[in-house]
């Protein structure tokens, strides 16, 4: 049956017809066969349509990039178009359409002349920065040169040298050149990227100064700030000077990007690998207070012919001192009027007090900072008086500022560092009672004798160098590392070198994640907690188990990041074994140079640890029998000599206390606790250790 219904389709249907017999077709069959035509006919329209419109699409397109590719071109040549340029493209192009509002309402403003938005920035900077009139007018004409003899693509906008002495205003006028050139549409944010250069004094510290220079030229700032190259190590200097002279500086080993930071992946091969830096027309500047020949001699005569501009400023003159110290006196009177409702009248005296007040290190933010503290003293008197409007005069009076109203007066002295001495002296005083490490707490103790004598010197206009205070403290277990780093961080916040002294103590399974993806943001983590205080890293020799340990290179390269990113309020000590410690070293290039305080903890002799003994046991409540001496003292030789490592030292002892109290009660009840008396409660005798030798 199925080969019949076969050959009746196949005589139907044949040569792609419909027919309806050998002899004449019927009505039903033609219709048929001319709908199949009308839909064949519609299907060929349908694809020609289409046809037509994918090569009009093609060609809108190619028209569309023809016209960006000529945008760019007229923007390349010159920043923006010139008013023949302009009348030609208006020429080409169709009336404009009336201007847009903003979301605001108002229409959009037309681009402004650039010489009238310099002129207007360096106006606005005068007013802030006084007494570098010469040095302004140089630095606003290395900001406007790019504009004028342009910037070949891939290159800085310009390098740009200021020189001077400390507190001459340096970094403060380039603050303000880039703010209010930004402020004009000059430049596009006005930000500055800073890189010390003073963190990188070791040969071995290229990986980290690529990974900083990476970051600063991708942040987006309109600046790269480089400061201190007479500190930074001669080798990597020539880093510096390719990006300066080429705009591009080659790497020299593998590195991949992950989570914006550049991570060192040796030989592998990984995709989006980055094998160079490249300008991105920022503006590099150096700030340094030495001279041009100093930098030829660092970076050699082709590093010169790449520099734009050198600015220098000059030191202050008292004129400029006092015209600086009158307007940061008038400030802070029209801010006293506005916020607080005090009009306060003052004279030369006072303006001259805060002109005093200029240092070399801080320059004019010394000024600034005693007229915040004025503001704030005067703000809490307004809250706590409750008063309304007032009237008052400032003087000098006693060799600090008096603001005197009617009824009360507020008085603001010279800032000084503070330091709680009740605290310093009870961290000291606590040192003392620790058994043993003498050198270890002379070291300690020497840390404030360091800081007084450079604040002392920062005071007197001196240059100041508060060294690193990072350490690795080794050791075997129980010698008192923990102890000690809890210690310290107390007492750097006594000194005020710390504002929290929290001590935040952690190992390798605090920092290093379980996937892809996790060390670095749980390692920041753990630094963001221990900002302010300490944080010390427990047998910090677990994060390196060898090149291959990607997870635990990530969690050091992002603990180094850490450190130099909170510089002034991180103190970061790493413990471990001797031995483990000098191999942890290596693993990442910064680590040994930011660590430049190494710290043996030595084991505990026979007679420390027989103090450690008599100190848990009196802490506890209890008294050590006299004839436990001789046995513990022989016990805790033979522990030591055998293998102080695995002893415990001081953890040996307090484990033995606790160990001989469980011991006392059981020899305790076995009798009639009811004849017990103060003495027996409380005495611990030589049946209570387990003294005997241990495997």
């Amino acid at each position: 049956m199925k080969n019949d219904i076969d050959s009746i389709l196949n005589s139907l249907f044949s040569g792609g017809k419909l027919n309806a017999g050998s002899g004449a077709r019927s009505r039903a069959a033609q219709e048929a066969e001319e709908f199949l035509k009308r839909i064949e006919e519609t299907d060929k329209g349908m694809h020609r349509g289409l046809d037509r419109q994918i090569s009009d699409l093609e060609r809108i397109n190619d028209e569309a990039q023809r016209s960006m590719a000529e945008m760019r071109r007229l923007l390349e040549n010159d920043g923006a178009s010139t008013a023949e340029t302009v009348q030609e493209v208006k020429e080409e192009a169709p009336a404009p359409s009336p201007a847009k509002p903003t979301a605001k309402g108002a229409a959009e403003e037309p681009p402004r002349d650039t010489a009238v938005l310099f002129r207007e920035a360096r106006e606005a900077a005068g007013d802030t920065v006084i007494g570098q009139d010469a040095f302004l007018n140089s630095l606003f004409t290395a900001f406007k040169r790019p504009g004028i003899t342009g910037t070949p693509e891939g290159r800085p906008a310009a390098v740009v040298v200021i020189s001077g002495r400390e507190g001459t205003g340096r970094h403060s006028a380039l603050s303000v050149t880039a703010s209010s050139l930004a402020q004009g549409g000059a430049l596009k944010n006005g930000k500055i990227a800073r890189v010390d250069l003073a963190l990188y004094p070791n040969a071995e510290d290229g990986r980290l100064l690529t990974q900083d220079l990476f970051s600063a030229l991708q942040s987006g700032d309109d600046v790269v700030l480089f400061e201190n190259f007479e500190r930074c190590h001669k080798s990597l200097l020539p880093m510096l000077a390719a990006l300066c002279e080429t705009g591009t500086l080659k790497l020299t080993t593998r590195y991949a990007l992950q989570k914006g930071m550049l991570i060192d992946v040796g030989t592998a091969l990984v995709p989006n690998a980055v094998s160079e830096l490249r300008a991105a027309g920022q503006y590099f500047v150096f700030i340094t207070d030495r001279d041009e020949a100093a930098f030829a001699d660092a970076f050699g005569a082709p590093f010169l012919s790449a520099v734009t501009d050198f600015c220098r400023t000059e030191d202050f003159t008292p004129e400029s001192l006092r015209k600086i110290g009158r307007l940061a006196m008038e400030a802070l009177a029209a801010r006293a009027a506005e916020r607080l409702q005090f009009t306060v009248s003052f004279g030369d005296d006072a303006a001259d007090y805060l002109a005093a007040q200029f240092s070399r290190k801080d320059g004019v933010e010394s000024i600034d900072r005693l007229a915040e503290r004025c503001f704030r003293l005067l703000s809490e008197e307004k809250l706590r008086r409750g008063v309304g409007a007032l009237s008052g005069a400032v003087r000098v009076q006693d060799g600090a500022l008096a603001f005197v109203f009617p009824d009360f007066t507020v008085t603001v002295g010279e800032e000084k560092q503070t330091v709680n001495q009740a605290a310093v002296e009870a961290v000291k005083a606590e040192m003392d009672r620790i058994v043993g490490l003498r050198e270890v707490k002379d070291y300690v103790l020497s840390l404030e004798q360091n800081y007084v004598i450079q604040r002392l010197r920062e005071s007197r206009g001196m240059k100041a160098d508060v060294p690193a205070m990072h350490m690795i403290f080794t050791g075997n277990p129980g010698t008192g590392k923990t102890t000690i780093a809890r210690l310290v961080s107390r007492y750097l916040k006594a000194m005020g070198v710390l504002t929290g002294g929290q001590l935040v103590e952690v190992t390798r399974a605090d920092l290093v994640g379980k996937y892809v993806g996790h060390t670095a943001p749980l390692t920041q983590q753990v630094i963001r907690s221990a900002i302010g205080g300490v944080l010390f890293i427990d047998e910090a020799y677990a994060l390196y188990r060898g090149a291959d340990d990607s997870f635990g290179l990530e969690a050091i390269d992002t603990i180094v990041k850490g450190m130099e990113d909170n510089r002034q309020n991180l103190i970061v000590i790493l413990a471990g074994y001797s031995r483990e410690m000098e191999e942890f070293l290596t693993a990442n290039s910064g680590l040994k140079s930011r660590f430049p305080n190494i710290i043996e903890f030595p084991d505990y002799t026979a007679e420390e640890l027989l103090r450690i003994t008599r100190i848990t046991v009196e802490n506890k409540g209890y008294v050590l029998d006299a004839a436990c001496d001789a046995p513990l003292t022989a016990y805790f030789a033979a522990r030591q000599a055998a293998d102080a490592r695995t002893a415990g030292n001081g953890r040996m002892a307090r484990n033995l206390v606790e160990d001989a109290i469980l011991n006392q009660s059981r020899r305790l009840t076995a009798g009639d606790v009811s004849v017990l008396t103060q003495q027996n409660l409380e005495t611990l005798l030589p049946e209570d250790f387990d003294l005997t030798p241990k495997e």
